[in-house]
């Protein structure tokens, strides 16, 4: 059972161990802001198209923010839906139907999650393919990255949409993002340095200690932010026209109050029509379009990545008493190699599979899955954005250096407070002042530590890395979990109707390979 008390109070003590710890807490706070190059361009669009209610999003997923790292202790992000957010926008959606959507897709998750039925749909779904969908997210946040931030800018400067020039046009340009490049390369290859003079003496102290403990590295998207913050405020400072750059909120705002010091109002902020927009053929396509993405890349491959990133033997404190082996694959038939492999001692398999769908690793599925429909039912009367986890923010937080749930409590307390003292237009001006070079370095940054993560995992048979390469693939190509996850499934398939043992090779070249890789377990 996932919600008992002594794995709370373990949490709880891990949480407060990175809180209490100053280099621990500045690590932390770097990790926490490693997902807002994928929240931030997304929470903007919407709020200046009308297509959500920002004060609600900030108070609402800023709470969410706060329950899931007390209840996981993971570092795991609540983040926007990507295929309602981006119907949305090509499709300028009103408020209405983008939140029931976001409706639609958490009660269809409710029923999966709540019955059962996740885990027995997902028993005969291959290993491989999670790891694809895996490195088709993080490549797709790649591209996102450079074609639709960094691309637009200019080499020196970047001319205002008002028209105006002045000193903000050069904040904003493609220079400044091969700057803001070079900085993650010199603290990537940092961490990658300092995690070599590990030892194997330390490691075992910190197992016997049963902490966890991350290398020293500069908080570097806690740079970039603080950086870009500083270059908004100057921006919008330099702006004439910035008071009325803003479009009105969707909502109705007292005329007599001012945008800074009014306190959010939760009557001001309830949207009935969500409820009369839930027959809204557009809801229900938007709907149908996300729920291929939650299922696989929020809930499977989250788990999955949980699991990796988080290891029983460095973090027991995040697993049942009760199992102290590490979760293990769901089926032979759905995680096994296409090609038979011979059994392995224990001495030459040190380090244990890891399964998506295990019931006993951080996160597991039907928690998770409970959690993302939980936030988008008791959130979408207030208008707020459809919302989920994901393997891409967990993968960003992690690589910036969050090790806890420390990190998401800090940001949920951040984006709350926000949300309830400073509702209104004035807060959306200046988050849209804020330097796309910097969004998409951090945009970047995320998606090839997802990427890195999923590739790193299959290391199995070549049919398994062929599987998975073909789901990234699909993905990037047609811009869809869904059709990328049907292309995965579809060449696993056809593996294993030719019985697995030759696949796309002749029998001497699997020979061959077979006495280079047959040691190697699939997944580690």
């Amino acid at each position: 059972m996932f919600f008992t008390k002594p794995r709370l109070r373990r949490i709880i003590g891990h949480n407060l161990h990175h809180f209490l710890s100053p280099h621990l807490l500045l690590s932390e706070i770097s990790g926490s802001l490693g997902d807002l190059g994928t929240l931030l361009p997304l929470l903007l669009a919407l709020s200046l198209q009308g297509s959500i209610d920002l004060p609600s999003t900030l108070i609402f997923s800023g709470l969410f923010n706060i329950l899931t790292g007390l209840v996981f202790g993971v570092p795991l992000p609540v983040q926007p839906m990507k295929a309602i957010a981006a119907a949305s926008l090509q499709g300028n959606a009103d408020l209405e139907t983008t939140v029931a959507a976001g409706a639609w897709v958490g009660l269809a998750v409710l029923l999966l999650g709540g019955t059962g039925g996740l885990k027995r749909v997902m028993r005969w779904v291959p290993g491989a393919v999670v790891r694809g969908v895996q490195v088709g997210a993080g490549m797709s946040l790649v591209v996102a990255a450079g074609g639709g931030m960094i691309r637009p800018l200019g080499w020196l400067w970047t001319p205002e949409e008002n028209g105006h020039g002045g000193l903000g046009e050069w904040l904003d340009s493609r220079a400044l993002a091969v700057v803001a490049f070079g900085g993650l390369v010199v603290t990537l290859g940092q961490q990658q340095q300092q995690q070599q003079q590990s030892g194997e003496k330390e490691r075992r102290r910190r197992r016997r200690r049963k902490r966890s403990r991350i290398p020293v590295q500069v908080p570097y998207a806690l740079v970039l932010f603080l950086l870009g913050i500083v270059f908004a405020v100057v921006r919008v400072s330099l702006s004439k026209d910035s008071p009325q750059s803003p479009p009105p909120p969707p909502y109705d705002q007292p005329t007599n109050s001012a945008p800074w010091t009014w306190i959010w109002n939760p009557l001001n902020h309830i949207h009935p029509e969500v409820f009369r927009s839930l027959l809204n053929p557009q809801a229900l396509s938007m709907a149908i379009a996300q729920l291929p993405l939650t299922t696989l890349n929020s809930i499977i491959a989250a788990s999955a990545l949980a699991s990796d990133l988080f290891p029983p033997d460095s973090y027991p404190q995040l697993y049942d008493d009760e199992s102290s082996d590490p979760p293990l694959s769901p089926s032979p038939s759905a995680s096994s190699s296409l090609s038979s492999v011979p059994p392995q001692t224990p001495s030459e398999n040190p380090k244990p599979l890891s399964s998506p769908t295990s019931e006993e690793g951080p996160v597991p599925l039907t928690p998770l899955s409970l959690s993302i429909s939980a936030m988008n039912l008791l959130s979408a009367p207030f208008g707020c954005m459809p919302l989920c986890h994901g393997s891409g923010g967990l993968a960003a937080q992690h690589r910036f250096g969050a090790r806890s749930g420390t990190s998401i409590i800090l940001l949920g307390l951040t984006k709350f407070l926000l949300g309830l003292f400073f509702p209104g237009p004035g807060l959306l001006g200046l988050l849209g002042k804020f330097p796309k070079a910097f969004l998409g370095v951090m945009v970047l940054g995320a998606g090839v530590e997802l990427a890195r993560v999923g590739v790193r995992n299959v290391e199995g048979e070549e049919q398994d890395r062929m599987v998975m390469l073909m789901t990234a693939g699909t993905i990037l190509a047609f811009k869809n979990d869904g059709v990328g996850f049907l292309a995965g499934m579809g060449c696993y398939g056809g593996f294993r109707g030719r019985g697995g043992e030759q696949g796309l090779l002749g029998e001497e070249e699997e020979e061959e390979q077979g006495r280079v890789d047959e040691e190697s377990p699939l997944l580690r």
